[in-house]
């Protein structure tokens, strides 16, 4: 009896885009943590304390996040284009069974390989040299490898296997399935890792190119205070007023704007310099006049 293919119903298809959806979202919003935990770390500042949202996260990680979305998608695209390049080849070979072979072995072992380096570097106190974005990749491509290998096994049983090989009992469905939810397992958590690596790599390397130009694209800030404040560093001035019936006594400049909360700012002096200077910390009061302009 012949089943007829059911039509994708609107429940149906609005489920699988809100589950991808959520998927994405929860990539943007790792990247955009991992980021933002590397940048801000750069200056000390714990990303805790910024108490930023999902949505800042997922808002943060855009254009980072950019860069690697693309070459995964230009990857997806490669290996469709050569998904099928051992099966032609093998087709077109003299001998098909053999050729076919030998692509599967050297397929698992390439992928098992890669996966047994990146346990060794994950148990032993190696280095790779090359920076940790280097084992994801390595994990990612050593599981997939070995995933195709296994689709190829079970779409050509007969050519893969010896007479010898034909007696055994094949796999059964649940290990094929145990063993497929393994690697896909591996797969999903080397691409986190990795876009945590990248995120991480960029964030430390923005914070030092921020560092490297001054600040130019951070907004300039004025503190004016009722009562001296312990703000000092490289840049920073502190000039008094003295003029009558005035609710401010004291103003700072020479800061620049870090980042801010919905009750505190986090200002850097001009010329702030890693290990060297501090980032201040000001919660807003009636005490305080924040005055913020835009860098020339």
């Amino acid at each position: 009896m012949t089943r007829t293919p059911t039509t994708p119903t609107l429940p149906s298809i609005l489920a699988a885009i809100a589950s991808q959806a959520a998927a994405v979202t929860g990539i943007l919003y790792y990247f955009g943590w991992a980021y933002s935990r590397a940048f801000f770390g750069y200056f000390g500042v714990d990303v805790n304390m910024l108490s930023y949202s999902t949505q800042d996260y997922v808002l943060r990680s855009l254009n980072g996040a950019f860069y690697p979305a693309t070459i995964t998608l230009f990857v997806v695209v490669v290996l469709v284009s050569v998904w099928q390049l051992p099966e032609l080849h093998a087709i077109r070979s003299r001998r098909p069974r053999r050729t076919l072979r030998r692509w599967v072995a050297a397929i698992s072992a390439t992928g098992s390989l890669l996966l047994t380096v990146v346990l060794l570097a994950m148990l032993l106190p190696f280095n790779l040299g090359t920076g940790t974005i280097v084992l994801p990749l390595l994990l990612i491509v050593g599981a997939a490898l070995l995933g195709y290998a296994g689709v190829l096994r079970r779409r050509y049983p007969i050519w893969l296997r010896t007479v010898r090989q034909r007696r055994i009992r094949p796999e059964r469905t649940a290990w094929v399935h145990v063993q497929s939810f393994g690697l896909v397992a591996l797969i999903a958590l080397g691409y986190l890792w990795a876009v945590g690596a990248a995120a991480d790599r960029q964030g430390h390397a923005d914070a030092q190119h921020a560092e490297a130009a001054h600040f130019v694209d951070r907004p300039s800030v004025l503190i004016f205070s009722k009562e001296r404040l312990a703000i000092e560093g490289s840049g920073a001035t502190v000039g008094e007023i003295t003029a009558p019936n005035e609710k401010y006594r004291f103003v700072y400049s020479g800061l620049w704007l870090l980042a801010r909360t919905s009750d505190r700012y986090f200002l850097i002096p001009q010329r702030w310099a890693v290990a060297r200077d501090r980032v201040f910390i000001l919660r807003d009061s009636d005490d305080l006049r924040i005055d913020i302009a835009r860098n020339p």
